[in-house]
């Protein structure tokens, strides 16, 4: 079993993550191109490779045309309770998600999100940025990072799309195939899926990117065995064209409360303490132990035989990872706040207390220690503290798989 991480480039699995989180953010932003016209206009387009598509895909998002759009999310990865009560919506909230947002470039954007108990308003405007909780009739302000020069983005390079496909090619299949018509638009289908299906719980992931702006259209995440996405975003009243100036001038509403964010550059406890802020690769698991100031431990019998493939430190914390692609299982470490070795259980029995009063379901590890854990359709998260340190082990594999590699690093 190797136990030293592999210095070097970083992971597929990072490559991977980037390309899906583009679609997701993409997708989000513009989905409802989808919505426009009746018919489909014009001839076909010409037919794409993958390379080409995502070459074209690459700049999409940051030369988007200003638009207006009402967003729908559905979910069934996170527990609905969980994201209800941490909004101030309480447990029992659930169902679809909407919010209306207005573009106007990498620097303006409103969203507006609904709530049961309140909405919520995000507005940027150039640097200035103002968030306002209607639960709590509270407004946060201050300034985001730049969005950096207003010019065109310009797409990748053939030799980059190169790379990042021979990134991802020895653990994911990425296909695309002839335009087809989609609510009156022409559209590519892109699929992307794991090549190891056994790796992961997911099973794939599907867009329609637009033909003519290169946008996704839709975006549906499946996980194994289920028919139904478990996460995918929906629009309508979608508008291209210029967005009124007003739109982005926040009001702050009658009564609210206003909170200002703390001096830009405040010293974080990672500069207080001497260390690097940015990550860094070491070479062991000893050499984690070293930089971060704590015993840092490793997985005893990793999960699936995967190996260890890189650790990174950054000021007290250190993250391992193991395996690579789809199916990479990371365990995250930092020193614990206080002595408790369990989560702090709630009047029910096999629970604690997590935002809002949701009961966050325990397990028992062994030796009078229990974790939190949060299980979805493709993946879990198990977080637990021992001999003073807190722990975190995540992967899309079943959450029994993480249990059992939780106790034998306990054990070991």
């Amino acid at each position: 079993m190797q136990r030293d991480a592999r210095a070097g480039r970083a992971p597929a699995r990072t490559i991977t993550i980037l390309l899906m989180g583009l679609l997701l953010v993409a997708a989000l932003a513009a989905g409802a191109f989808a919505l426009l016209g009746a018919g489909v206009r014009g001839a076909p387009p010409e037919n794409l490779d993958e390379a080409e598509l995502l070459r074209r895909i690459s700049v999409a998002p940051e030369n988007a045309p200003d638009f207006r759009a009402t967003v729908t999310v559905e979910q069934t990865l996170v527990p609905e309770g969980l994201i209800s009560a941490s909004e101030g919506d309480g447990p029992g909230a659930s169902g679809p998600r909407s919010a209306r947002i207005w573009y106007g470039g990498p620097e303006k954007l409103r969203a507006e999100l609904q709530g049961e108990n309140g909405d919520r308003v995000v507005v940027k405007n150039g640097p200035e940025v103002s968030i306002y909780d209607g639960a709590s009739n509270t407004v946060r302000t201050g300034e985001g990072p730049e969005s950096g020069s207003p010019s065109p983005e310009e797409a990748a390079s053939p030799e980059e799309i190169n790379e990042l496909l021979a990134e991802i090619s020895p653990t994911s299949v990425l296909r695309t195939g002839p335009p087809v018509e989609v609510a009156g638009r022409w559209a590519y289908p892109l699929t992307l899926e794991p090549r190891d299906a056994g790796s992961t719980l997911v099973e794939r992931a599907e867009a329609l990117v637009d033909a003519e702006t290169y946008l996704p259209l839709s975006f549906e995440l499946y996980a194994e065995d289920s028919p139904q996405p478990v996460a995918r975003y929906e629009a309508s009243d979608f508008e291209v064209g210029a967005v009124p100036e007003r739109r982005f001038e926040f009001e702050t509403p009658p009564g609210a409360e206003v909170i200002a964010a703390g001096p830009e550059g405040a010293p974080n406890r990672e500069d207080r303490e001497g260390r690097p802020e940015e990550p860094r690769v070491v070479g062991s698991v000893d050499e984690a132990r070293e930089a971060a100031g704590f015993p840092v431990r490793g997985l005893a019998e990793p999960i699936g035989g995967r190996e260890l493939r890189e650790i990174r430190v950054a000021g007290d914390a250190a993250v391992l990872t193991y395996g690579e692609g789809w199916g990479t299982v990371v365990l995250a470490e930092k020193p614990a706040d206080g002595d408790a070795a369990a989560p702090e259980a709630s009047d029910g029995d096999g629970g604690a207390d997590g935002p809002g009063g949701f009961e966050v379901p325990t397990v028992d590890l062994g030796g009078g220690i229990e974790a939190r854990e949060i299980s979805t359709p493709v993946g879990s998260t198990l977080s637990w503290s021992a001999d003073g340190v807190s722990y975190s082990l995540s992967g899309s594999v079943p959450a029994a798989e993480l249990r059992d590699a939780a106790r034998g690093l306990l054990a070991g």
